[in-house]
């Protein structure tokens, strides 16, 4: 019995709470009033059987002083408003014990909310395993967002605690470069020259990083592809040549695929340079793709130290970097194969990071909609 309880939605709690509830208070007036109404038919047969013993003129007065029928039914009015009465208080009572306990759940989730408003994410709702099985699916929902929205903080967090640090580092050794100089007198040429040099590379990497953060901004603000039909060599003939620090085109699908060239060009662009700050500048960086399924796959493959598996999924996380290869001094920002999943992610295909035969790292996605050549 108690397990089909437990079982039964607040609806049907609601349900049969309620209708036990009129059902008892029916009964106790029904009880009450037949007990009333058997009284008053005995207290009538008595006074029936004594005035069969009394004298007409007996009789007659005392049918004009008083009925016992209409005794009786007054008595039994009185009866059943006063008992009406106190069944109708006792389950409104009933009623409202029974709302106040169903709705505390709701009370305790209204006090977590308010937590949660004023800035704690760590509440979470509780509520126990005979609950309603609505509340209990609330419960499971509410305390699901609440670990996504702390995940998602957690991560804003670290995202601007990263950019922040990414950005004061080259600033300050900017700044560094420019306090050396003014404290020579008489700075010469070659010392100018050289903060020069330093300033405008430290300079370079802030830009890139501002754009990288504002392509990333621009995404998760859900700016989708402006998609287009592309030939596949075409496209990734000119990608792969236009990309800074090379690297040889391998074996190429045919077919027409509709996407975003810009946004897809940057991910090709973004997984080449990765590929060759891995590789080093004599390393080899190949590009290939193949075509299964009406799904375009494109790797980038290098013979650098490659990427460890236990890395392999967080090489697409902010600002991550894997091993010394991935360092500040190499050029990186670490936003590089993020922007990668979320322009792969938008356009609706996978990225993942592998192995690849040339012994280093091979990074590779997957584009859905390739149709053949016209």
């Amino acid at each position: 019995m108690r397990r089909r309880w437990e079982r039964l939605g607040l609806r049907g709690r609601l349900a049969l709470s309620f209708g036990a509830i009129v059902i008892v208070a029916f009964g106790v007036v029904f009880v009450t009033v037949r007990a009333q109404m058997s009284h008053e038919a005995e207290v009538i047969h008595q006074e029936e059987q004594r005035e069969t013993h009394e004298s007409d003129a007996t009789r007659s007065e005392r049918r004009e002083s008083e009925s016992p029928i209409e005794d009786a039914q007054s008595d039994v009015e009185k009866t059943f408003l006063v008992v009406g009465a106190a069944a109708l208080v006792a389950a409104l009572l009933a009623g409202y014990l029974l709302a106040a306990r169903t709705a505390a759940p709701l009370r305790r989730f209204a006090s977590t909310a308010a937590a949660v408003d004023a800035g704690d994410l760590s509440p979470r709702a509780e509520v126990g395993p005979s609950s309603a099985a609505e509340l209990r699916t609330l419960a499971d929902a509410f305390n699901h967002m609440l670990d996504r929205l702390e995940d998602a903080f957690a991560r804003q967090r670290g995202f601007v605690s990263d950019a922040s640090h990414e950005l004061r580092s080259p600033l300050t050794a900017i700044r560094g470069q420019i306090e050396v100089l003014a404290r020579e007198p008489d700075p010469g040429v070659a010392a100018v020259r050289r903060v020069e040099a330093v300033t405008l590379a430290e300079l370079g990497r802030v830009e890139r990083l501002v754009e990288e953060l504002l392509a990333l901004a621009r995404l998760d603000e859900g700016v989708g592809p402006r998609r287009r039909p592309v030939d596949v060599a075409a496209f990734l003939r000119e990608a792969v040549a236009a990309a800074p620090g090379g690297a040889a085109l391998g074996a190429t699908a045919g077919g027409r695929i509709a996407l975003d060239p810009e946004m897809v060009g940057r991910v090709l662009r973004n997984l080449i340079e990765n590929a060759r700050r891995h590789a080093g500048a004599e390393g080899e960086v190949t590009v290939s793709s193949s075509a299964a399924g009406g799904r375009l796959r494109v790797w980038v493959d290098d013979d650098g130290p490659g990427i460890p598996v236990g890395e392999r999924g967080r090489v697409f996380d902010r600002f991550h970097r894997s091993d010394a290869a991935r360092d500040r001094g190499s050029g990186g920002s670490g936003l590089g194969l993020a922007i990668a999943r979320a322009i792969v992610t938008a356009h609706g295909g996978a990225i993942r990071a592998e192995r690849s035969p040339a012994g280093g790292a091979r990074v590779s996605f997957e584009l859905p909609g390739l149709r053949a050549a016209e």
